[in-house]
């Protein structure tokens, strides 16, 4: 047991304290392999709705390698993925198999008319891009970028607009590619005890679900405890408020990752299931030098 006094003051404790719940949250399995490097997502439908046009999806933001904040939609919320930083460049663009294909709405006589680029831009998309079990392709945000400055697409244009819903994106949270890291980004933990979540401040009468209550009742830091169980609630309560724990259960954008050679860890929803973050195991690759 922690003392009362180290919670508080030793960063130590802090330390200890994380370490000590995210065992917990991941069921007491084996510690994770400490040679693999681990990332964090987060999706929303909410975003991938009105995604275009956009200020930041350019080829400069997209190739660049310093991570970077993008504009808070939402305004003030305790568990915002807007205090994130972005990683662009190891982001996921998800392009729908009829859009790419210039069939459904997007064919003959279709009602969303013509694609906002050419035959040309779709067949260097497809040879630089992974196809996932919908038959959907998915490009990291490097490989676009390059694209759109080679095709001279843009998305901050107007007529990027029709794209909405059809061409989606899985953003990469920033980290160090440590599991330790990737967990405190994913449990809103990686800016320090002052920081955490109180079930007070959010009016919120609810207990975590089972079997979250009783196992978070392990946890030294009471205020982290508080903070974790709001992300532990059951999914009827967590649709006004806090979060859901997925655990190695199903996510909404598993395939999506799993496409890309991803290995789901753990994970959290929010709302209705309209958005959520996940800690995964990232596949091997060179290109691993820009921001984790």
């Amino acid at each position: 047991m922690i003392p009362e006094t180290a919670r508080v003051t030793d960063p130590g404790g802090w330390d200890a304290a994380l370490t000590g719940a995210f065992e917990i949250l991941l069921g007491g399995r084996p510690a994770v392999d400490p040679a693999a490097r681990y990332g964090v997502y987060y999706a929303s439908d909410s975003l991938d709705e009105f995604l275009f046009p956009n200020s930041w999806v350019t080829p400069a933001a997209l190739v660049g390698r310093q991570s970077r904040e993008l504009p808070d939609p939402d305004g003030e919320y305790p568990f915002s993925p807007w205090a994130w930083r972005f990683d662009l460049r190891e982001s996921l663009f998800r392009f729908d198999a009829d859009l790419l294909a210039g069939t459904g709405p997007w064919g003959d006589g279709g009602h969303k008319g013509r694609r906002p680029f050419g035959d040309a831009f779709v067949g260097d998309l497809r040879a630089v891009s992974t196809v996932d079990e919908a038959d959907e392709v998915l490009a990291r945000g490097a490989e676009l970028g390059a694209l759109l400055d080679r095709h001279g697409v843009d998305l901050t244009d107007e007529a990027s607009e029709k794209l909405n819903g059809w061409l989606s994106v899985l953003l990469r949270v920033a980290t160090d590619g440590t599991p330790n890291g990737a967990m405190r980004a994913a449990t809103f933990t990686e800016r320090g005890p002052e920081h955490l979540v109180s079930i007070h401040d959010m009016n919120a009468v609810h207990t975590a679900a089972e079997p979250w209550e009783e196992n978070l009742s392990a946890v030294a830091h009471p205020a982290l405890r508080d903070h974790l169980r709001m992300l532990c609630l059951s999914e009827n309560d967590a649709r006004s408020e806090g979060g859901f724990h997925c655990d190695s259960g199903h996510w909404p954008w598993t395939d999506v990752l799993e496409a890309v050679g991803c290995s789901f860890v753990a994970g959290w929803g929010f709302g209705e299931s309209q958005a959520g973050v996940a800690v995964v195991r990232l596949p091997e690759r060179v290109d691993e030098s820009g921001p984790q």
